[in-house]
């Protein structure tokens, strides 16, 4: 989906009727984002708003460039992102990307709230989620990830907390007749609990061959089993079909080091194991961009740190900090 909104973005930049200055303007602003410069992004798109506060595309950017900042401890807030993004949605409110970005905007207001304790504005900010999904498949029919969400949300959400079943079966069987994939994710999402997932998947995988998105499947649904080994095939086999799918190998490192979450006892085992995953990860074509070669290597800091390697913690700590400060 990274790679699919990406490809979106920069169809939008190139087909907007953004000034042709502000396009190549909120683009450097986006590289240096990507290239760990965060600060000089966020200058950047300052500047850019300074000259015209109603320009969509810097809004959204910089919608996008907060919530980073709020995840890497940035000193900002979600506040910091609703202004952006409802913003540019209301400058450009045909825009189909920025549209989808509002929409998981809403739906990260809903699940903070409940993070939170707000009890009481939950099932409103449900709500106000959904329609915002349902805002843009009205701009783009076919658009199965706003769908999947809808399903999701309908779902898995009793009605006192916004859920509600007819509607996820209507948006269910949207996805089942649009596209197999989706629609199959669309099912399992609705199926009895104690489904066999891996049964499930290895079914898709016999009717629709071996993709990578249903190699990818197997081997999430292995993990949920604990069976790191199994994942691992699938995901390497995921990765060989589509290189594109390394990301897989990030996430069999973060299992591990969940595992030991869970139950420190188990470092002694896991962590080795989740620092190679780590170590592939950084090694895998394409090459990782900025801000996440820093996660990783953040994560191999801690990891190295807890395991009582203080020193080899501290380097890596520093080399992920010279990457991307905000990792």
């Amino acid at each position: 989906m990274i790679f699919f909104l990406l490809s979106c973005f920069m169809a939008a930049i190139a087909g907007s009727g953004e000034k042709p200055g502000y396009k190549k303007d909120v683009m450097k602003a986006f590289e240096l984002r990507m290239s760990g410069k965060v600060d000089e992004a966020k200058v950047q798109l300052e500047q850019v708003l300074a000259k015209d506060s109603t320009n969509a595309m810097a809004h959204y950017e910089m919608a996008r460039l907060n919530f980073y900042l709020l995840t890497g401890g940035g000193g900002t807030s979600l506040n910091d992102v609703n202004v952006h993004i409802n913003k540019a949605v209301f400058y450009e409110p045909g825009n189909v990307i920025y549209a989808y970005y509002h929409a998981i905007i809403g739906f990260m207001n809903a699940y903070m709230g409940m993070e939170m304790g707000q009890e009481d504005k939950l099932k409103d900010n449900v709500i106000e989620a959904c329609k915002r999904f349902e805002k843009v498949i009205s701009l783009k029919p076919d658009y199965v990830e706003p769908m999947l969400y809808l399903v999701e949300i309908y779902g898995q959400l009793p009605p006192e907390m916004g859920g509600d079943s007819l509607k996820a079966v209507y948006y269910a069987d949207k996805l089942v007749n649009a596209d197999a994939y989706f629609g199959a994710r669309a099912r399992l999402t609705l199926s009895l609990q104690g489904t066999d997932q891996v049964t499930f998947w290895e079914d898709q995988i016999a009717l629709n061959g071996r993709t990578p998105e249903l190699l990818r499947q197997v081997g999430i649904a292995f993990l949920f089993k604990d069976n790191a080994e199994h994942a691992e095939k699938y995901f390497a086999e995921a990765m060989k079909a589509d290189a594109s799918q390394n990301l897989l190998m990030l996430d069999l490192g973060r299992y591990h080091v969940m595992k030991v979450m869970q139950n420190k006892e188990l470092a002694a085992t896991e962590l080795p194991l989740a620092k190679e995953c780590f170590e592939k990860y950084l090694n895998t074509k394409p090459e990782p961009i900025v801000p996440m070669k820093a996660y990783t290597l953040g994560l191999m800091a801690r990891t190295a740190m807890f395991s009582g390697n203080q020193d080899e913690g501290n380097k890596l700590m520093e080399e992920a900090n010279a990457l991307d400060k905000y990792f």
